[in-house]
């Protein structure tokens, strides 16, 4: 039985996925005693599947680039880090995954990433970080490479998925930087003024119950190539 869910083919996950997702949107669930007693449900409705999306998709995303790490690993757990919170509840009421360039994603680098819940499915891709090193070397790589980033923030398809990079801005340029500021590069300004750069696309959540999830991923990620790329490339 565990070895066939882990090899079939990804066909959508069932409503039972979403049903216990909004379970643990109900804080009365929201807690260990419960989810070891759904432990199963969560096995069979989620992370199974989830595993099934993955196999499919490192086959797919090997043909649009070798260097995208997809694996098990790229799988987010579904336990919250509840350190540094106020909120305590345990678990989350989405599930994700994330896939980045040369290693396993990781919350400070760019990443094409997607999660879904009872009521949202959303693919997003660049750097979600705030990290000031990553910034500051992003920064300098649109700084110095602004033709190339332009264009591709400009290019058609990428502006009608997904419109303008988004993120937290400066109210002002950082220090050293004043010196890239050109008249004949209008947008530069702005560009240097972020703290993160990304885009992000909701779709239908029936689109995680058949396969139509796959093609969204695969889409998205097609179509965020570049400017990922041109993201990852920047912080090396």
């Amino acid at each position: 039985m565990l070895n066939e869910l882990l090899n079939q083919p990804f066909s959508g996950f069932s409503k039972e996925a979403l049903k216990f997702l909004k379970s643990l949107s109900n804080p009365l669930n929201n807690n260990k005693a419960w989810f070891d007693n759904n432990r199963i449900r969560y096995d069979e409705f989620l992370k199974f599947p989830m595993r099934n999306l993955i196999d499919d998709l490192a086959v797919e995303l090997k043909k649009i680039d070798s260097d995208i790490v997809v694996n098990y690993k790229s799988i987010f757990r579904i336990n919250r880090d509840i350190r540094f919170s106020k909120d305590k509840t345990p678990y989350k009421n989405y599930y994700s995954a994330a896939f980045a360039f040369d290693k396993i994603k990781s919350s400070e680098v760019p990443q094409f990433y997607f999660h879904f819940s009872k009521d949202e499915f959303l693919f997003a891709a660049g750097q979600y970080s705030t990290d000031n090193d990553y910034a500051k070397k992003i920064r300098l790589g649109i700084a110095e490479n602004y033709s190339e980033y332009i264009k591709i923030v400009s290019e058609k398809n990428f502006k009608k998925n997904f419109g303008i990079v988004q993120g937290i801005s400066l109210s002002r340029i950082p220090k050293g930087f004043e010196k890239y500021i050109d008249k004949n590069k209008p947008m530069l300004t702005e560009f240097l003024k972020k703290k993160q750069f990304y885009v992000y696309k909701t779709f239908d959540v029936n689109d995680v119950l058949n396969s139509k999830m796959k093609n969204d991923i695969i889409s998205g990620i097609n179509i965020t190539y570049d400017f990922t790329r041109f993201l990852h490339l920047s912080t090396k």
